[in-house]
Order: C-alpha cells, then sequence, then structure tokens
C-alpha cells in the first residue's frame, strides 16, 4: 500500500495523523520520510502534537511545526 503525503518540503514528505481531542477539538501529529543512500528514512512523531478546535486548524498547525524542524534539522544536521 503505498500512502500519499500530505505536503512535500526541503525534501522530506510529510505524512499527517489527525484525530479527534478532549472537548470537541482535534489533535495532529505529523511523520516525515524522505530517500536516504540506504533507503527511506522515516521519523516517526516528528512534528507535533499540535491541537485546534478543526482538524483543518490541527492539520496547519501541524505542517508549520514540522517544517520549521525541518529547517533546524537542515541547518543543524545530526
Amino acid at each position: 500500500m503505498s500512502r500519499i503525503p500530505d505536503a512535500v518540503y526541503g525534501g522530506f514528505d510529510i505524512f499527517t495523523v489527525i484525530v479527534p481531542g478532549d472537548h470537541g477539538g482535534w489533535a495532529a501529529i505529523a511523520d516525515v520520510e524522505r530517500a536516504g543512500a540506504d533507503g527511506v528514512e522515516v521519523f516517526q512523531d516528528f512534528g507535533g502534537p499540535c491541537e485546534g478546535q478543526t482538524a483543518e486548524q490541527a492539520k496547519a498547525k501541524v505542517l508549520d511545526n514540522t517544517r520549521r524542524k525541518i529547517d533546524d534539522l537542515k541547518a543543524d544536521p545530526v
């Protein structure tokens, strides 16, 4: 089964998981993948958790959070 990323940024595919949260809100996390020399590298729970009143708000927040973390990783690789 193949997955389609919710976004692509800085060479990473970003996949979000959005679930209903407490009190009617929503929560989101993001996993990222990138092609490496040894195959696909997967970073689970890379972004988030982020909360929003709607699923769309939670997704937008976690995508923003994940893009900033990718920028940080690229600026200071492990």
